[in-house]
Formats: C-alpha cells, structure tokens, sequence
C-alpha cells in the first residue's frame, strides 16, 4: 500500500488539474463567459457538497476541534454506535456535521446562486446551458467514483473525522466568496474579456493546487490555514462492558420521553433560526406569495422532528444496566454501550425539573471523577470530571434500590409553596396592567405595553411552575 500512495496521490493531482482545465476549453474553444465559468464552478461548489454529507455521516473518528462549536443536535456528539448499510456504518455522532453541512448547501450555496444570478443577470446572459450540464453531470460522476472506490471501498473513512470530510467544501466555498467580491463591485471585471477568465480559471487551479498539495498535513502560513485541512482527529474508544448478565435492568417512563420529545421539538422551534424561519414565512405570506411561505414553514417542521429526534436518541432509546458495582449506559436502539460509570465513586443529584412534576418521575444526574484516558464521554463544564444522566423513573424508589444510585429513594426535591405563591402573585399583577391600562385610558398601546409585559410574565409563570 505505501507504494501505491504516491502514484494515487499524483493520479488525483492529474484530476484536479483536469478538472480545473475543462472551464479553460470551454473559454478557448466554446467562447465561454464568465457568466458560465462563475455556474459552473458554482454547481461544483453544491455536488461537493451534496457529497460531503455521506462522507461526513461515515466517518470514523471524532474531531476535537468541533468541541466548542455550536452544532446543530449537538448532544449527539457524545453517541456512540450507529446504523449499518452494507457493511459500513453510519455514525449518529456526526449528524451534527452532516446537518450543517446540509445548512450550508441550502443557505450559503442556494444565497450564492442568487447572488450571481442577481449580478451577473443569469437569466438574460449566454451561459451555455448543454456544456454546463454536461461538465456538472461529469462533476457527480467524479465525486461519485472518488466516493465508492476510495473513500468506501478503501475504507478511507477509518482515518478522516467528519470536519475534514467536508473542509473540501469550505475550501471551494471560499474560492467562490472571493470571486463574488470583485464580481458584484466591478463592471469591468463583470464585463471582461478573455483575459479576465482565463485569470479566475488560473486562480481556482492555483488554490485547488495547493489544498491538494497541503492535504496531508498542516502547512504554515496564512494559506495553509485557508486552505490546509489541520489533522484534529481523535480515536472513538469503545465502551468496555462487564462479562455476563446484568444484575439489575431499568428503562426511562415512557410517559416523560414523550412529553420532553415533544417540549424538545418545541425548544426547537424557540431558536433563532426557527424565530427567523417564521417571521420570513409570514413576510412571505403577506407580501409576496403565500406558496413561496410553504419553504420556511417546511424547515421550521423539519427542525422541531429534528429536535423530537435528537432528544429521543439521547434518551429514550438508553438502558441502564447494574453489573455489580458498575453502571452501564446501554443504547437499545443503536445496540451500543454509551458510558460506564463506577458507582463506588460517583455522587448524584436529583434535580428539579417540570417534567417529572408532571409524569410524577424523577431523574438522577451522576458525576464522578475519571482518569485522562478514559473512554467515558467527557464533560464541557469541567474537564476533570464526568457527567452521566439516570432515568427518568416512575418508581423511582424501586429503580434507586435495584440500580443501587447514589441518592436515597426519598431524594425527590420537594414542592416550595412559598415560591410558587409569591411568583404566581407577581405574574397575575403584571399580566393586569396592560387590561387597566386600557380601561383607563382605551388607547392601542396597551397592547404593545402587554408584549413587553409578557416577557416578564412568561418567566414568573414558569417560576411557578417550577416549584409547584
């Protein structure tokens, strides 16, 4: 295999080049516009990307770089196992990847597409539409070869994290940005002969050089940041589990998966993106078209199953099983132990939470010290220290007893009437102001004056709640 690599690797060099001469033909031989190179690599840019998502769910290892990331479902992070497709196995813990990957082909792509059709008037310019399809059709092709017969069938995957699956799409993402730039604010350059093309064709070969030359490692300099693909992987250790059976076996109340699936879909709507998805499809209804309205609405759904499905991954489908003094933390779903915790050294918590005020369950959060090569999952809020979650159980008492938890079976927080009382007070007052002020006064800005007062509302109501 070591002498095979060099000539794959000056194979694959060969490609890019050609790749990258087949817009040059076209602007020689075909009379190609940069109206037509700026589509085509723009079409390049989307099957990149569209490939990355298999290759980014695939991916073995994990990446210590995307820790402090905010991803989306980001708690899948920590799963392990996934589910196998013909021999190979997609990992649940990049799904956060591969969704924003999916993010950046429905936004940044499709808002770049737009962009160059707004500045370069696509729809009333030459852009040899044949010769454009045909070199998009050879783009799927290639990326669909390179996909089958290097990154599965030699099993590439085994080495590259899911961040280095996709950096190749931000690479051509930022050829593209950089492209636009002198494209929306010179004429001369929009309008450009011969020279000017073959100047974007010749800058797109450069820096496609130069990542493919960086590739194997981390470079130095400002280019190799752009354009180097760091190496940040780190090994997915396995879960050991004790031999034999389990003494004791305990599932969560399938009454409180619901009801948190469901509050977590919600959540899910609450966020800034939902926010804006739904602010745009009201715009959209009102002012535009109400069918175009239908596309936000659809991404908004799509978030909230999303958010329904992270939630149930994360704890619907666990098991916890007792082998003596070791906790287990058993995925049925995904068949896959997913933390291990010596119960000798662990103290828990049960904390206070609505849900279990209204299915009547309780919940114990675990922490222990763990050693620095350790395979259970690590925690953000504290290196040295590892964090796992228990239930929730209906008879939590029988669930404490047979797991031997931590935590006495009476451990439940009990009810502060006080708070509850005094928070709920304060919330019926300033939930009556904007009604006598307009009584008093029957103008319309009670009702802007209720808005604001309902950002105090909502909490003091939740407040109350809370401690019922």
């Amino acid at each position: 295999m070591s002498g095979r690599a060099p000539a794959r690797r000056h194979l694959a060099f060969l490609a890019v080049v050609a790749a990258n001469c087949y817009p040059l033909a076209g602007v020689l031989f075909f009379e190609w516009r940069l109206a037509t190179v700026l589509v085509l690599y723009w079409l390049e840019m989307g099957v990149a990307a569209a490939w990355g998502v298999p290759k980014a769910l695939l991916s073995v290892p994990r990446d210590e770089a995307l820790s402090g990331y905010r991803l989306p479902m980001r708690g899948l992070r920590e799963k392990r196992g996934g589910w196998t497709v013909g021999g190979h196995t997609l990992y649940v813990h990049n799904v956060p990847t591969a969704l924003l990957q999916l993010a950046m082909l429905g936004l940044v792509w499709l808002g770049i597409g737009g962009y160059f059709g707004y500045v370069l008037d696509l729809w009333g310019a030459r852009v040899a539409p044949l010769t454009v399809a045909v070199g998009a059709l050879g783009m799927v092709v290639a990326h669909g070869v390179s996909f089958a017969r290097d990154y599965v069938g030699e099993r590439a995957y085994e080495h590259v994290s899911a961040r280095m699956a996709v950096a190749h799409t931000g690479q051509q993402t930022l050829v593209v940005l950089l492209l636009a730039v002198p494209v929306g604010a010179s004429e001369t350059f929009r309008t450009g002969g011969l020279a000017v093309v073959v100047g974007v064709v010749a800058a797109k070969l450069a820096t496609e050089t130069y990542a493919h030359w960086v590739a194997g490692g981390p470079g130095d300099g400002a280019l190799a940041a752009l354009l180097g693909t760091r190496d940040t992987t780190v090994a997915a250790p396995a879960v050991p589990v004790p031999d034999g059976d389990p003494d004791a076996v305990r599932t969560p109340d399938a009454r409180a998966v619901r009801v948190e699936c469901a509050l977590a879909g919600v959540a899910a709507l609450a966020t800034r993106p939902g926010l804006l998805c739904a602010l745009l499809a009201a715009f959209l209804v009102a002012f535009v078209d109400p069918l175009l309205g239908l596309v936000p609405v659809t991404l908004l759904l799509a978030g909230g199953c999303l958010g329904v499905a992270g939630r149930y991954l994360r704890l619907g489908s666990m098991s916890f099983r007792r082998y003596g003094d070791t906790l287990v933390g058993y995925d049925r779903l995904l068949e896959e132990p997913q933390w291990r915790a010596p119960l000798d050294a662990c103290e828990g918590s049960v904390p206070r939470r609505l849900v279990d005020r209204y299915a009547d369950t309780a919940l114990v959060q675990l922490d222990w010290s763990a050693p620095a090569d350790s395979p259970w999952p690590d925690s953000a809020y504290d290196p040295e220290r590892t964090r796992a979650t228990v239930g929730p159980f209906s008879a939590f008492g029988a669930a404490v007893v047979a797991l031997d938890l931590p935590v006495t079976p009476s451990a439940r927080p009990e009810p502060n009437r006080t708070v509850t009382y005094a928070a709920g007070a304060l919330a019926a007052v300033f939930a009556a102001l904007p009604l006598l002020v307009w009584r008093a006064t029957h103008l319309g800005n009670a009702v802007i004056v209720a808005v604001l007062l309902l950002t105090v509302v909502g909490p003091l109501a939740v407040v109350a709640l809370y401690y019922l």
